[in-house]
Parts: C-alpha cells; structure tokens; sequence
C-alpha cells in the first residue's frame, strides 16, 4: 500500500477555530452516540438529519477544506475527550482528490484514520464513505474519481466496514443534488444521502 500523507493541521486560522469550537462542544456535552468526521461535505450534512438516518443522537465534526491528513490531525487532537459514540460516519477525500493525491495515497491515509478512529473511540461501527460525483477538478477527470472509489470500496470490503456509495446515493441526476460549483450537497443532495445512509444502517 502507499504511504499516507503525514497528518497537518488545518492550514487557515479560521479552520483552526473552528476546529477548536468543535472540541470545546465535543467535551461539554452531551456525549454523541454517532459522529460524523470529514471535509465539507461531511459539514455541510445537517445534524438533524444525520439523527434521523442513524436513529442516533448526532454530533457533526466536519471541517470545511479537510483533507484526509487534516481530519487525521483533528482527530489525534480530538482523542483524549472521551466519547464512546456506536457509529461513525467517515467522509473526506475529495480534497486530497483535487489536489491530485494518488487513489493509493488516500487509501492509506483513510487506513490509518480508521486505525485512529478504532483505538480513540472504539465506535463499534465505522460507514466510510465515496467520493460523490463531483465537477473534475484541474488535472483530475471522471476516470480518476471512479478509480478513488473503487479503491475505498475494495479497501472497505476487505475491513469489512460498511460503505455509503455516494455515487448510487445521488443516481440517477447527480448535478441536480449539487450547489451550483458542482461540488458542494444541496438540500436534495444531504436528503438523498441521509436517505442511503438509513437504508444502509437497516440492511448492514
């Protein structure tokens, strides 16, 4: 497997707070019986909805701009507050896609964000999700997006983790659940995915 990209804290000062305000949430209670960690695609997912797709009590910890290496900073920094939640929802990678990262690189980072995740947390489930269709970044096409994903999809099946298909989830009309920058979840969008995430729950 390739080697993973180092984890770094996220590079603006305004994600930083941000990222503090969630660890200052995270420790005050109450405790969350799921957790969502990722970029902001994962952010933009609202927690009312993430509730009810998990049939949990939700806490959203996603950070706009987080690549994998960023959200497996967050959450070594996260991991001394004590929370056992039974779920965990792991979506990011499109970032570390636009920024041309190899499908093996992700993979690996995602590996050892898991491995993180299992000894900080210890959810007893852990849904890692795709990388949902997306406008191809500069230097990426479509090709390279559904070669990411299988990737995860292989990786997750040998780990035995249940995977939220981002790309059946906005089937058939992908472009009609996105903003207008072709990237970002529309409310359409996160009800589609919050709809796959329960349908997956029940059947997982």
């Amino acid at each position: 497997m390739s080697t993973a990209r180092p984890p770094v804290p996220p590079a603006k000062a305004s994600g930083l707070r941000r990222h503090r305000a969630l660890m200052a949430r995270l420790a005050s209670g109450p405790a969350p019986e799921a957790v969502l960690l990722g970029d902001s695609l994962a952010a933009g997912w609202p927690e009312p909805a993430l509730s009810r797709a998990t049939g949990l009590p939700a806490c959203n910890l996603g950070l706009p701009g987080d690549r994998v290496q960023t959200t497996r900073w967050r959450l070594a920094a996260m991991a001394a507050i004590a929370v056992r939640p039974r779920l965990a929802v792991v979506m990011v990678g499109t970032n570390s896609f636009a920024d041309g990262d190899a499908p093996e690189a992700i993979v690996a980072g995602l590996a050892a964000l898991v491995a993180l995740l299992r000894t900080a947390w210890a959810p007893p489930v852990i849904v890692l999700a795709t990388v949902p269709w997306r406008a191809p970044p500069p230097g990426r096409c479509e090709a390279d997006r559904l070669a990411l994903n299988a990737a995860i999809g292989a990786w997750a099946g040998n780990e035995a983790l249940p995977l939220l298909d981002g790309e059946a989830a906005l089937h058939p009309e992908p472009a009609t659940r996105l903003e207008a920058d072709r990237l970002h979840l529309n409310a359409r969008g996160y009800a589609a995915l919050s709809a796959a995430l329960a349908s997956l729950l029940r059947t997982g």
